[in-house]
């Protein structure tokens, strides 16, 4: 007599089999999943850092000024000027290197309190100091008191001596 089907050892086999690559696998899914906001956080950041001089340049800004025309803040300026999405950036933070809060941006990615809930951005690491015209960058200001998986990836991800400071005020020499 000829059985067709699977025997009950055969399907506990077949079900500890996929268990353990489960387990495997979904930690690295996480980890890919952190990989790529790390990686996407990085672009716009580069992104940022060549467009605000530009920008400033082409429409001749003093960054010592108050905020341009139609900006409440220079933080607002720069995720506009940076095409940033604001589902992965946000104006505020503590001061940075002579830039005040509102003229900073900070990343927020997968930061979460213990039970989950999103709890604000790594800190600010890009501003525009109005009192000299510089435009400050400092990747050793990400973490802050929020920490998570995300803003410590990205933090590791820039060796240290990474952070810069790019002047943007015009010494006068050349006028239109």
């Amino acid at each position: 007599m000829k059985r067709s089907g699977f025997s009950m050892i055969e399907l506990v086999f077949v079900i500890v089999i996929l268990g353990v690559l489960a387990a495997v696998a979904v930690p690295r899914f996480v980890t890919t999943r952190t990989d790529a906001q790390v990686a996407m956080a990085r672009s716009d950041i580069a992104s940022v850092l060549k467009a605000i001089p530009a920008r400033i340049f082409a429409e001749n800004i003093d960054p010592t000024q108050s905020a341009p025309t139609g900006f409440s803040n220079w933080g607002e300026w720069m995720i506009d000027t940076g095409g940033l999405d604001r589902g992965r950036w946000q104006v505020g933070g503590k001061t940075l290197a002579g830039a005040q809060a509102n003229d900073v941006i900070q990343p927020i990615g997968n930061v979460q309190n213990s039970g989950g809930a999103q709890t604000g951005g790594c800190g600010a690491i890009i501003g525009i100091n109005t009192t000299n015209g510089n435009l400050v960058f400092d990747p050793n200001n990400i973490g802050g008191s929020n920490g998570g998986t995300f803003c410590e990836s990205l933090k590791n991800s820039y060796p240290s001596g990474s952070n810069r400071i790019i002047p943007l005020a015009t010494t006068g020499a050349v006028k239109f």
